[in-house]
């Protein structure tokens, strides 16, 4: 405000004199505008630092779509502001606004445009969304990127190259990206693996699949190409094989799953050759898909904007960008994002599950129950069976949670393969549901199937010890859980319980603290320490951890046992053998 008043009272000398003389007019009238222009400036300054301000606080609250609003509104007025820059094109993509990144990108001041990695990279990718290949090296021309942008820079020229016919040149522009470091490479070999199908090189690209197969680093695109190469040469039973162990390595996926299927019941499968606009956008997917493997920023949503709209139908980098977005907390535009996966999509049953844990996660109860309902209407896989299962327990459907767990390992006996992690699932639920003997008798399977799972370990002897039964070997087991996995809160506070329980307060007072600063989040442990406060005599600590196991409650019903608790003190636990 100080400012603007100079500015106004300039003007009102100004004002004064030309009353007083009128033959400085001209001069008058120059100072005059010369105030007034930088009187503009002074409020147009102030606006986009109000407008900078706007969008830092929304990025902090995580509304990338007002971010991106009001850094567009900076960055137009100071184009050769690097950090704005930046900043716009980040807000714009991580909102899922490619246009307005293109916008900003495009309107970016020469010298700044050298500079900025994620503008270079938008216009790339907006040329060859467009066919016009000759433009794209251009726009990449500047600074030299990052070493993660390194290789997204150099596949773009690569398919740039590759809608121009020029595949030799393609790949020996992509090979150009080798860095050295051997993460990076690896996925640089897949990347050169799936160009190579585009061209019609397949004994190239089988030689390349095979040699990244055997090192054990093929991603799950690769893989299908791999097996679709392999099928259409009639070796379908290394097709098979190669898919089973990836699927075994990496875990579930969709597309992989779907091929197995199809590989089983005698399929030949078809070649897939992937044009520039397919190639690129699975250039920039891959790179970002392996970032979120390793982060939980906000980072790969970017990415993964651009190749969406190289490739909207890259189905793969919609559902993992609708989980980053749940993640983050942006459960609407998951839920949005998941529902325009199409039922024609291998992605789409996997969607389907993604879908009801993110209403859930909304606390969109009905509607998560009801698509789960859905679901397994239509008779699902037993990966997404387990998930539906899992969000029945979520929801407070124990016994139904139960009835698919049952199905689901019936299935497995049925054909040999018995799964630890069910049984133990099944376990807990039955445990929780009153339902002891037959919790036990899950929980012994899962250890005999899986003899060192801490969880198991932890669970069994936790439940015996809380039950006053098999005190010897319930320890036991929770110390070799607890050396199995020494840094987990939840294990650390099973032994102190078992110690407490057994009356041994000193040892538990201090597997508990070490509980509480491994897990601080974790009511539970605040409750237990508490106890064990208590019984120590050291009442005013213990009435603290129970007020802060307060602070982590949300059902009403146990705020009030704890509160009653800080009055009367904890329940009297009959106290075992004592302990040195």
């Amino acid at each position: 405000m100080t400012m603007r008043f100079g500015s106004a009272a300039a003007i009102a000398v100004l004002l004064l004199s030309a009353c007083a003389s009128s033959g400085n007019r001209e001069d008058e009238l120059v100072a005059r505008l010369a105030a007034a222009r930088a009187d503009a400036q002074t409020n147009a300054s102030a606006d986009n630092y109000s407008q900078f301000l706007i969008a830092r606080y929304a990025s902090l609250i995580n509304d990338p779509n007002e971010a991106a609003a009001k850094y567009a509104l900076v960055a137009s007025s100071r184009p050769d502001d690097l950090s704005i820059i930046d900043r716009a094109v980040f807000s714009a993509l991580l909102a899922d606004q490619f246009k307005l990144a293109r916008s900003i990108s495009a309107k970016t001041g020469a010298d700044t445009l050298v500079n900025s990695d994620l503008a270079r990279i938008v216009l790339a990718a907006d040329s060859l969304s467009r066919a016009r290949y000759d433009e794209v090296p251009v726009h990449l021309e500047g600074q030299p990127p990052a070493l993660f942008n390194s290789l997204v820079f150099t596949s773009l020229r690569a398919w740039a190259l590759f809608g121009k016919g020029q595949c030799g040149e393609a790949q020996l522009a992509l090979l150009e990206a080798s860095s050295g470091d051997p993460y990076l490479d690896s996925l640089l070999l897949n990347l050169l693996g799936l160009l190579e199908v585009a061209c019609g090189n397949d004994e190239d690209a089988l030689a390349t699949f095979s040699r990244i197969d055997t090192n054990g680093t093929l991603i799950a695109m690769a893989a299908e190409n791999y097996a679709r190469l392999l099928s259409a040469t009639g070796q379908n039973e290394k097709a098979l094989d190669t898919l089973e162990r990836f699927r075994s390595s990496a875990g579930h996926n969709p597309v992989v799953t779907d091929l197995i299927t199809r590989l089983e019941a005698g399929e030949r499968l078809e070649i897939h050759r992937a044009d520039a606009r397919e190639g690129a956008a699975v250039a920039v997917y891959v790179p970002a898909a392996a970032l979120a493997s390793q982060s939980q920023t906000d980072l790969p949503g970017v990415y993964y904007s651009i190749a969406l709209t190289l490739d909207p139908e890259l189905h793969a980098a919609r559902a993992l960008w609708a989980d980053a977005l749940d993640v983050a907390g942006r459960r609407e535009e998951s839920i949005a994002m998941l529902e325009t996966i199409p039922a024609s999509s291998p992605y789409y049953t996997t969607a389907r599950g993604q879908l009801a844990w993110a209403l859930r996660r909304d606390d969109q109860k009905e509607k998560a129950l009801k698509l789960v309902y859905h679901t397994l209407s239509a008779n699902p896989g037993r990966d997404l069976k387990i998930q539906m299962g899992d969000l029945l327990r979520s929801l407070g459907r124990e016994g139904e949670a139960a009835t698919v767990f049952t199905e689901i390992i019936d299935a497995d006996d049925a054909t040999g393969n018995p799964d630890w992690r069910l049984y133990y699932a099944r376990g807990a639920l039955r445990e929780g549901m009153g339902l002891w003997p037959l919790a036990e008798e899950d929980l012994k399977t899962a250890k005999t199937l899986n003899p060192n799972a801490p969880e198991v370990l932890n669970y069994l002897g936790y439940s015996w010890i809380d039950r006053g039964i098999n005190l010897e070997e319930g320890l036991d087991l929770i110390r070799k859980a607890l050396t199995l996995r020494p840094n987990s809160g939840a294990i650390t506070d099973s032994l102190g319980w078992a110690h407490y329980k057994l009356g041994n307060i000193d040892a538990a007072i201090g597997y508990l603290e070490r509980a509480a600063e491994l897990e601080p989040g974790l009511a539970e442990i605040s409750d237990h320490l508490g106890d064990a406060y208590w019984a120590a005599g050291r009442q005013t600590e213990a009435r603290f951890q129970w007020q802060r196991a307060i602070t982590l409650m949300e059902d009403q019903d146990e705020i009030e046992d704890m509160r009653r608790k800080m009055l009367t003190g904890p329940k009297p636990y009959p106290v075992q053998a004592q302990r040195p």
